[in-house]
């Protein structure tokens, strides 16, 4: 879609659908499948808690009252959805007098300049949705570090959030203990929603401290073994295939424990020594993104990522303006469970 600045119509040009091209730069919890998505066309999302009250029934005489139904509650929640803008620009000396990077014999071209940009930019949002994703699970908040927004999931819902000392220093610690009382917690929170399957994602002291207990160190080994046919990197690979390592996995009493190695600018986006157990395939946990701030794409769904591209009237640079909007919802907050160890 072209997009037209009313004063030029050549000076604004709509790159979202090129930037679709471009290939998600993953994180880990963007491969996870613990979100949904749904683009939205307000900046702000309204939504309705239900609950549904039920009761065993109990005998009675006949002729004798009936037990009688009561409706259950309704409460609507409300929330802002930040605002992430990131622009790049291409100027004269981009160009002049630069050697493509594939041949050093030919000039560096628009397009090819263009597509760098637009890579890094596609870049930035999705490291900046990684990191969003996992803020919210690791402290129920939304992602706005300028504080534009002030989300907590815990407070919206009235919930305090369960945690498990694994005590992973102790050899005597019963782990399979431990891990039916995540369990337990999950189904509790979950309250009848349907969920598949549990995922801790994990900081790396965590995993490690869990794969060399007593009790699990053998389980390990052997769970080793098979999954990834005696080769140590094979169950390491990245989303894609990537042969850099992302992060090692391990399925242990029903849970599915992800070491996560992420970080940028050399700040890890996980609690140090801590996990969180998730349930999944649920529609319980849901990004939503709005959509730009444009005339043309008001009251539109919003998408994952938009890219426009403007030209200076005096020729001397070419701005490629993107923005992101998003924000990583709990809908069942009291269904994440803080799993840590304190020795």
């Amino acid at each position: 879609m072209l997009i037209n600045n009313p004063s030029n119509n050549y000076n604004l040009v709509d790159l979202t659908s090129a930037v679709r091209n471009i290939p998600i730069q993953y994180g880990t919890f963007n491969t996870m499948g613990i979100f949904s998505e749904e683009g939205v066309a307000s900046d702000t999302v309204m939504f309705e808690e239900s609950t549904q009250n039920g009761a065993l029934i109990v005998d009675r005489v006949r002729g004798e009252k009936n037990t009688v139904g009561q409706d259950g509650t309704r409460k609507m929640h409300s929330f802002v959805i930040p605002h992430f803008p990131h622009d790049e620009y291409i100027s004269p000396k981009d160009l002049k007098n630069v050697s493509a990077y594939d041949d050093f014999s030919e000039t560096e071209q628009l397009a090819k300049v263009r597509e760098k940009k637009l890579f890094r930019a596609r870049q930035n949002h999705d490291w900046t949705l990684n990191k969003a994703r996992a803020q919210a699970l690791f402290s129920a908040t939304v992602y706005a570090p300028s504080g534009t927004v002030s989300q907590n999931w815990n407070t919206e819902f009235g919930v305090s959030r369960t945690a498990v000392d694994f005590l992973l220093g102790t050899s005597t610690t019963e782990i399979l203990a431990k891990i039916e009382t995540v369990i337990a917690a999950i189904y509790d929170g979950m309250a009848g929603e349907n969920y598949n399957g549990i995922v801790v994602p994990c900081d790396t002291a965590f995993f490690n401290a869990l794969i060399i207990h007593p009790l699990v160190k053998e389980a390990y080994k052997y769970a080793q073994a098979n999954q990834a046919g005696l080769d140590p990197m094979r169950g390491r690979l990245a989303a894609g295939g990537s042969p850099l390592p992302n992060g090692r996995e391990f399925y242990f009493g029903g849970l599915t424990f992800k070491e996560v190695r992420d970080a940028y600018n050399g700040t890890k986006i996980v609690t140090a020594s801590e996990g969180v157990a998730v349930p999944t395939g649920s529609d319980m946990f849901k990004t939503y993104f709005s959509s730009a701030e444009r005339f043309g794409l008001v009251n539109t769904q919003g998408e994952m990522m938009y890219a426009f591209e403007q030209s200076a009237p005096n020729g001397t640079k070419i701005t490629i303006e993107t923005e992101s909007n998003h924000a990583s919802a709990l809908l069942r907050p009291q269904a994440v469970v803080r799993c840590y160890t304190s020795n």
